[in-house]
């Protein structure tokens, strides 16, 4: 029997609804996606949703949109300014904030968590001042992180956070979605994640400067998209209308096709993190005991909760990361032996990006040892966890897990 880490996500109705956006002949960026960014935004409580072609552009185009109000004076911007990222991360995490021109500083984890520790960045802020002026945090697997301390972190520090929300869809705390909090929230709908529009990006915020940016920038630096749009075309009476530049721009612009996926997609949200809560239950009571650990449960148990004010899940995990604890054993041979069994592994998001060939690039610094990340990556593994996972499977993968744990511990 196979496990893979990912599946499609899409039924029937959906493919159709495809072909029918299609035949339309209604298929670049249009009034399905405009309907879904409506949507999103509602569901998450925030003033402003602008989708994008994938979780990668929203993490650059929310970089690009930041770095711009910097250098127009929101905050003071010199060369090689430094952001603080989590060292346990995916790489468009971090490659925005190098391609344009910030210094990265890797932050650690707390202790057999994949947790950015919220408290080194103001360990960093007051060793480098005012050139530390941006974090990217980031909700780990569907894990959301203190959004109370990510508002003080914001406010006391003075410099500004994007959220990368990627991998959590759903999760958040203290009456929030996770991605809400900082000046931009970025997340991700590839097609292994909470919901997919097979590629797929969105990025929210409540300022509606930054929003009118973003939806420049995603489109060449147009106006044509901006909800102030009349207000600048007045200031620039002589030029044509319909092609007025204003910003630094890309061509981040999504489908319909996805606008539509996306829309179906949200409405059966609550259900696929139900399901997804299930199947990490029934894992953990069948490998409770051995000497595998779900990497943060224990500070999710309440994860079946949801939250009476905005409908969150402390966790909406949308893999399964484990380590191993029972012992010498190394995690390689683990892996070889699931992998005979049919269940697909990977390393942890990147693995230890700091041994990555690329994680050597100049504008990467470490803070401090990062010994807790490093212990983390060391004895750990990710295996798939999504709605569409049957029982067969699922006792398939405990079945095979406590017996590998017999044979090591």
């Amino acid at each position: 029997m196979e496990i893979p880490l990912a599946m499609q996500g899409l039924d029937l109705h959906e493919i159709e609804l495809v072909c029918e956006v299609f035949r339309s002949g209604n298929l670049t960026m249009g009034k399905r996606v405009e309907e879904f960014e409506s949507a999103f935004a509602k569901y998450l409580g925030t003033k402003n949703a602008i989708m994008v072609n994938s979780g990668s552009s929203a993490n650059l185009l929310a970089v690009e949109v930041l770095k711009n109000r910097s250098i127009n004076g929101v905050h003071s911007l010199a060369d090689k300014e430094i952001v603080v990222v989590p060292a346990v991360l995916w790489p468009t995490s971090l490659w925005p904030l190098v391609q344009l021109g910030f210094e990265v500083l890797l932050i650690d984890t707390v202790p057999d968590s994949l947790q950015m520790d919220l408290s080194e960045i103001r360990k960093a802020k007051n060793i480098f001042g005012d050139r530390l002026v941006g974090a990217v945090i980031i909700h780990p697997l569907g894990f959301s992180l203190d959004l109370v301390e990510i508002q003080k972190i914001k406010d006391d520090l003075n410099m500004w956070v994007i959220e990368d929300t990627c991998e959590s869809l759903g999760a958040g705390v203290n009456g929030s979605f996770a991605g809400s909090i900082g000046e931009i929230g970025t997340f991700s709908f590839y097609y292994s994640h909470h919901i997919t529009t097979v590629e797929g990006g969105m990025v929210i915020t409540d300022d509606d400067s930054i929003a009118d940016e973003l939806r420049s920038a995603r489109a060449h630096g147009w106006t044509r998209n901006r909800k102030d749009r009349n207000e600048i075309e007045t200031l620039n009476p002589t030029l044509n209308r319909d092609f007025l530049f204003v910003s630094s721009g890309f061509n981040f612009r999504p489908m319909e096709f996805q606008g539509a996926l996306g829309v179906s997609q949200l409405a059966k949200l609550p259900s696929f993190i139900e399901r997804r809560i299930l199947n990490i239950e029934k894992i953990q009571n069948g490998i409770s005991g051995t000497g595998f650990e779900i990497i943060d449960y224990k500070k999710a148990k309440d994860a079946q909760a949801v939250d009476s004010k905005s409908g969150s899940v402390r966790h909406s995990w949308m893999a399964l990361p484990i380590s191993w604890e029972g012992g010498d054993a190394e995690v390689s041979s683990i892996l070889q032996e699931l992998k005979t069994a049919g269940i697909h592994s990977r390393p942890l998001l990147a693995g230890n990006f700091t041994e990555q060939p690329a994680g050597h690039h100049e504008s990467i610094k470490l803070f401090g040892e990062l010994g807790n990340s490093k212990k983390t990556y060391s004895k750990s593994f990710m295996l798939g966890n999504h709605h569409n996972m049957t029982e067969l499977q699922i006792d398939h993968l405990i079945e095979n897990l406590v017996s590998v744990a017999s044979r090591y511990e």
